[in-house]
């Protein structure tokens, strides 16, 4: 699907990847799906943070806990996630916050930022629809397909999360703008329901709701690889051995398999590369571990063309059993100054068709532009925004961003990661994660953020 850059109206990509079936035992086995990238490039000089191999996340064991059981970290979780113990951490602290918990509030960032003359793409989250399906037990349906209709004709396509939601934002659509006199209907199976922009939408679907056991989980780490990201690459890889080694040891056993697409910048020895899914936690890490922080260039990236090959690329389950999650992991914004085939708003609109969320992680040199890009992403999929926190340096974020220091509890980024992941898996069985205080950085941040 070729998307002129700013368009406002957007389709979900023209052809999304086959779906596998049944367990992680199917994987597809294609490793680096076009050969594994060459690094070629890096220098002798910066051999010790480009060319740096993750150490091993060490030797784990399942550690068996009560119903409120207890992450690495993180704090105690009521429902079904038992981890392992905590490993080794990678050094790396990150906060996030859930701009669709106090959506005016965002909607009030977005405007400043946009009066301010820093520019996005053409996404107008303004009379964004919340819908939850329910089953007949009042546990929420994942993977319930939605179909959006407006005076007859069907105009979107969504697929619910983890906790039964959905966010139907008209403007990604081609939708009237947000008046109290326009009305949309939401329809899953026989259930339907009429509302109007800004409101929330209850569905009761013909199922019971709740997960299956084991869970489907696919998670994949969207990473950008230049240069700039040398000094945090390492560190990263650690972080994320350390999320995977944890996550393969939950108790519950979730079917969980992962993959990665890197992504750098036209002109590089690569733009994207992608690392199919694999339940092979070995091969996995094997892989990560070759990465290599190169090239980049000016400040803007690739990350439209890495989420574009993230979302369409790898062997990803079908939706409608699997949760499906994207991290991530960057600090600059995407190139939009130039066209390319899906553009962000694009791809948000596939990954809410498909029941994606997308988890960015603010990396140290992310400015505005990147943290409204991130925020607009994370915010439409029904995720958190993410962002490394650097004690007395601050947190990730813009300089005009809204985000205090008190607005987050500022945890290890393996941990924090950790605890993303099990609560989607404790969302399906209708209980309720404990969040720990709030734990502030050492200091305050600077002005401005």
């Amino acid at each position: 699907m070729l998307l002129a850059g700013c368009g406002p109206n957007v389709t979900p990509l023209a052809d999304p990847p086959t779906p596998t079936t049944g367990s992680a035992t199917g994987d597809s086995g294609r490793g680096w799906i076009s050969g594994e990238p060459d690094w070629a490039g890096a220098s002798e000089s910066d051999a010790g943070t480009k060319m740096y191999s993750g150490a091993a996340a060490g030797t784990v064991a399942p550690a068996a806990m009560d119903a409120a059981a207890v992450l690495p970290g993180v704090g105690p979780v009521a429902g079904p996630i038992q981890p392992v113990q905590p490993v080794e951490q990678a050094g790396l602290r990150a906060g996030s916050v859930d701009d669709n918990a106090d959506f005016a509030d965002f909607l009030t960032y977005l405007a400043r930022i946009h009066d301010l003359g820093i520019a996005t793409r053409d996404f107008d989250p303004t009379g964004r629809i919340v819908v939850a399906v329910t089953g007949t037990t009042g546990l929420p349906v994942a993977g319930a397909q939605v179909t959006v209709t407006a005076d007859g004709a069907a105009i979107a396509s969504l697929r619910t999360t983890a906790d039964g939601t959905a966010r139907f934002l008209p403007a990604l659509y081609g939708a009237a703008q947000a008046t109290e006199a326009t009305e949309y209907t939401f329809t899953t199976g026989d259930a339907s329901a009429v509302a109007a922009p800004g409101s929330t939408v209850a569905l009761q679907a013909a199922v019971a709701g709740g997960g299956p056991d084991p869970v489907a989980l696919d998670v994949m780490f969207l990473l950008d690889a230049t240069g700039s990201m040398g000094d945090e690459i390492g560190r990263l890889k650690d972080t994320i051995d350390a999320v995977a080694a944890q996550v393969d040891g939950f108790d519950s056993k979730p079917d969980v398999r992962f993959a990665m697409t890197l992504y750098r910048d036209q002109g590089d020895m690569f733009v994207t590369s992608t690392f199919d899914f694999t339940s092979d936690i070995g091969a996995f890490r094997a892989a990560l571990n070759d990465v290599v922080a190169e090239g980049g260039g000016d400040y803007p990236e690739a990350l439209e063309e890495g989420l574009a090959s993230a979302l369409s690329e790898p062997s990803w389950r079908d939706p409608a059993s699997t949760l499906q999650l994207v991290f991530l992991v960057a600090d600059a914004p995407p190139h939009i100054d130039r066209q390319v085939p899906v553009a962000y708003p694009a791809a948000v609109v596939d990954a809410v068709s498909r029941g994606i969320k997308v988890f960015p992680i603010a990396s140290s040199e992310s400015d505005d532009q990147a943290e409204a890009a991130f925020r607009e992403i994370a915010a439409a999929t029904g995720a958190r925004f993410v962002f490394l926190s650097y004690g007395a340096l601050g947190a990730a974020t813009g300089e005009s961003t809204d985000i205090a220091a008190t607005d987050y509890e500022e945890l290890p980024l393996d941990a924090l990661v950790v605890r993303l992941i099990a609560e989607q898996l404790v969302a399906l069985s209708g209980t309720q994660v404990e969040v720990p205080p709030t734990t502030l950085p050492p200091v305050t941040n600077p002005q401005g953020q």
